[in-house]
């Protein structure tokens, strides 16, 4: 029984980490993350307008950062930042972030990562010239982590109280 308890509680955080892990996509050569998040009894517009409210609580300007926003074909394209003090100096990791979404379920996709220091420059995650790769590749996914898991909980929150002001 301890056993199988076990190997529940590994398969759950197994699936819970997956989606963060960035990858190298075999066919454009670029470095992404992606994922579908089940959000049961959720309707597609729903989920896609508790997203765009989180962007616009957790991003410095939604305005700035919102690409596209189209309620009709249910996507949302993010350009955006994460901060950084990766190299012991202030920095940042850009990134565009793809919401898609459907009744019950969104799909995200990170790519176009890039990290910037006013020492370094701009440096492409596929460059050969980005030191440390693994370390900035791994400061990347907890902040992906760290977004998404931010992104569920907003979307899961229940919306009563606010309604009851």
């Amino acid at each position: 029984m301890k056993q199988l308890f076990t190997l529940c509680l590994f398969a759950l955080f197994s699936i819970n980490t997956f989606g963060q892990n960035i990858i190298n996509d075999s066919i454009s050569q670029k470095y992404e993350a992606h994922q579908i998040i089940e959000f049961d009894s959720f309707k597609a517009d729903v989920i896609f307008t508790k997203a765009k409210e989180w962007i616009a609580l957790n991003y410095k300007s939604a305005q700035d950062v919102i690409q596209l926003a189209d309620k009709e074909s249910l996507k949302i394209i993010v350009k955006g930042n994460f901060s950084s003090t990766l190299f012991m100096k202030q920095g940042f990791i850009s990134h565009t972030l793809v919401l898609d979404f459907k009744d019950g379920k969104m799909r995200y996709t990170y790519s176009n990562f890039s990290y910037y220091s006013s020492g370094s420059g701009n440096i492409d995650f596929e460059s050969k010239n980005l030191g440390f790769k693994k370390s900035v590749i791994k400061s990347t996914e907890k902040d992906i982590k760290d977004s998404i898991d931010s992104l569920k909980k907003y979307i899961l929150q229940n919306d009563n109280k606010k309604s009851d002001w």
